[in-house]
């Protein structure tokens, strides 16, 4: 899934479409939102030789996932570099992501290097993910991508 270019024009009606979205997933399942239009250059190599094979870049689009958990939807975003991840986001674009309710990850895995937040937090006493929860989760994800994302192009 990808937000049109420029961003949703209305990004309320778009966090709706995208919390019934998330109350739709069947269990294991998940739906990714991608932004190509803006990538980053990601180190994938550093220079060896003393700089005669130089370092290699590859572009790397943000992106964030919202997955079924049994009775969870667990939202995660790519990591930051800062902490062993794959796509940069500057101490600012970091900040924001915690003051919005991303969790860090800590130093477990690489599989585990990615902001990460679960909804509900604690344990939950519905079949899935009550409307309030849902919306919550695409509140989150509209959120990173209006404040962060987008914010940093404009």
């Amino acid at each position: 899934m990808e937000p049109p270019p420029g961003g949703p024009v209305d990004w309320g009606a778009w966090s709706r479409d995208l919390a019934a979205t998330i109350r739709s997933l069947a269990d294991g399942d998940s739906v990714t939102v991608t932004v190509s239009e803006f990538p980053r250059p990601h180190l994938v190599r550093k220079a060896r030789f003393f700089g005669v094979i130089p370092a290699r870049y590859e572009d790397m689009a943000p992106w964030v996932r919202v997955r079924r958990d049994e009775d969870h939807a667990v939202c995660e975003l790519v990591g930051s570099e800062e902490f062993g991840g794959d796509f940069f986001f500057s101490p600012d674009e970091e900040s924001t992501l915690a003051e919005i309710g991303w969790r860090e990850p800590g130093p477990i895995s690489m599989e585990e290097r990615v902001w990460n937040r679960w909804f509900p937090d604690d344990v939950t006493q519905t079949a899935y993910l009550s409307r309030d929860d849902a919306q919550a989760a695409a509140e989150l994800v509209t959120r990173t991508l209006r404040d962060v994302v987008y914010a940093a192009e404009a």
